[in-house]
């Protein structure tokens, strides 16, 4: 089991320690136990081994038993028993935004609401309105938490469904009888979400397949679908699973078919006929004189003709990428320093670093006060000394903040702690309810700000898990290009904001697109990969993102904004 799966369950049973009523401080230390051990470098289970999960802050003997427990069997004692005390539907009540333990609890131990659709019911009859603490707004937030969670329901996000091909994949081409095994669909198109994960099978032998599935622990259905074979199931819990087995020489065609969205392969059709039978995919395109369409840019979206003109992008790629701007530290509540942090950037061959600890007003998320700010920076001078001084490849740390963007617009700390900072991501964390006219105008204030030179993760999206205040994007871009703000796409891959669909519009104006991970922990660096798959769907190039400049320029970049701008 991976730490973050370790975590997972974790955290599941702090919540079913909650939920039964049981000790508060029980609860707390399985929580605890969670993040200490999501946040880990080292495996939980190498620590097992060697007896040393103990030398952990927080890890006794007990829970550390437990823990090993969990990584044997993939459960333990007390979560086994409380899970045979709990009515089985009451953990799925945790999917609904805004029902923490507690309030499952009352609405279990009150209207005997155990399940999703009873809490519906209990919604729609308006009961759950005449609880203690809930009201009418509380009761239609569920209702529309129900909603979403039934329109996500069954769907993956980019990352988790690449993390669930990829093993099947490298397992499917050491087989001796296929030829070839490749994604496709929406997977292919790294799309931010998908239904389920299409894989492109090239063999002689198409009922050979069934047996290599099994082998790999694939319980799949064939069924014929014309000249090819379909293999159908799932994995883990319940993702759809499907294979198509084709002869190698018709491989290209079925893959450009498989792959591109039904606009992409009708605009096609329209204009140059129904593709023959290839091999590669790249001889599709070249009998019609087009460029090979990159498959992410496979939308519909004017690819084919920018194709016939030779002029398609020259797609951002993670080697394009110069530094990392948006990255928290133990100074608010990120999991590792300043200095492990950014040496870990460094040893990932970034040449920059951007420290955007939160802002005062996140007292959630342990914000930084003035005091804590000057700390801060007093060490990122004393580290850029270290170094520029240690014979290594250059590379500077940038002082940020994420500020948050106050309900006025405003950010927050006075002018003389913003003029402070290198650079500032602004940033949205709180009152998402207001209306679309009230979170624009918003925004767009906090852009004027002369401060402002990122504004991070525009709508707060959390993919499958709510939608993000809703913003209009076209005056919002207006703002940015006529400020020189850049704007955020977040690589975390729950958020992937500014969504992939804006960004043309953005780079069309001369918006920069900053592509940071916003990450939280050395690990969460990686996220960049994410938000790079992210922009290639935007037709991103090096040029239009911020930090693809190499280290030098982006330096002139910020020392040009700070001397063009007045406050």
């Amino acid at each position: 089991m991976t730490n973050k799966s370790i975590a997972s369950l974790l955290s599941e049973t702090a919540t079913l320690v909650e939920i039964a009523g049981g000790n508060a401080f029980r609860a707390r230390a399985f929580q605890r136990a969670a993040r200490t051990l999501e946040q880990l470098d080292e495996s939980v289970a190498t620590l097992l081994a060697e007896d040393r999960l103990t030398d952990i802050s927080g890890i006794g003997a007990g829970l550390a038993a437990q823990i090993g427990e969990l990584v044997d069997r993939g459960s333990f004692e007390a979560r086994d028993d409380l899970l045979a005390s709990l009515p089985p539907g009451l953990l799925d009540l945790t999917r609904v935004r805004g029902l923490g333990p507690k309030r499952i609890r009352q609405i279990w131990q009150e209207l005997d609401v155990t399940t999703l659709d009873a809490l519906e019911d209990a919604a729609q009859s308006g009961r759950l309105a005449e609880l203690d603490g809930f009201g009418p707004k509380t009761q239609q937030n569920v209702l529309e938490s129900l909603d979403q969670l039934r329109a996500y329901a069954g769907r993956r996000r980019y990352a988790e469904a690449v993390g669930l091909v990829e093993p099947i994949l490298a397992a499917l081409r050491e087989a001796d009888v296929i030829v070839r095994a490749e994604p496709s669909g929406p997977l292919r198109r790294q799309m931010e979400t998908v239904a389920g994960a299409d894989l492109l099978v090239a063999t002689t032998t198409p009922k050979a397949v069934r047996a290599v599935a099994a082998d790999l622990g694939l319980a799949l259905t064939p069924r014929p679908d014309g000249d090819d074979l379909v293999f159908t199931g799932t994995v883990d819990d319940d993702f759809p699973l499907r294979l198509r087995i084709v002869a190698p020489e018709r491989f290209g065609t079925a893959w450009w078919w498989q792959t591109g969205s039904s606009e992409h392969c009708a605009a096609f059709e329209e204009r140059y006929g129904a593709p023959a039978a290839v091999a590669d995919e790249p001889d599709l395109y070249a009998t019609v004189d087009l460029e090979v369409v990159p498959p992410a840019l496979r939308e519909g979206r004017n690819e084919l003709e920018a194709a016939a003109r030779h002029a398609l992008p020259d797609l951002i790629t993670t080697e394009s990428l110069h530094g990392t701007l948006h990255n928290h530290s133990t100074y608010s509540d990120g999991a590792h320093s300043l200095r492990e942090m950014a040496e870990a950037a460094r040893a990932r061959g970034y040449s920059y670093f951007g420290i955007c600890d939160h802002s005062q007003s996140l007292q959630i998320a342990n914000g930084l006060s003035v005091d804590a700010v000057q700390e801060q920076q007093a060490e990122v001078r004393a580290l850029n000394e270290t170094f520029a001084d240690d014979g290594g490849p250059p590379f500077r740390i940038f002082s940020g903040i994420e500020s948050d963007i106050l309900p006025d617009g405003s950010l927050d700390y006075d002018d003389d702690i913003l003029a402070s900072f290198d650079f500032i991501v602004a940033s949205v964390h709180t009152r998402f309810s207001m209306s679309t006219d009230e979170a624009t105008a918003r925004i767009i204030r906090a852009v004027r700000n002369p401060y402002t030179t990122i504004l991070g993760h525009p709508t707060g999206r959390l993919l499958l898990r709510r939608d993000g205040y809703a913003i209009h994007h076209e005056p919002v871009i207006e703002a940015c290009a006529e400020h020189g703000v850049a704007i955020e796409l977040n690589a975390n891959p729950y958020r992937l904001d500014l969504d992939w669909r804006w960004i043309r519009a953005a780079t069309e104006q001369g918006v920069l697109i900053a592509i940071n991970p916003d990450a939280h922990s050395i690990d969460q660096l990686d996220y960049m990969r994410w938000g790079v798959r992210a922009a290639q769907k935007g037709w991103l190039t090096a040029e239009q993102c911020l930090n693809a400049k190499p280290l030098d320029a982006f330096s002139g970049w910020l020392a040009h904004r700070r001397a063009s701008t007045t406050v």
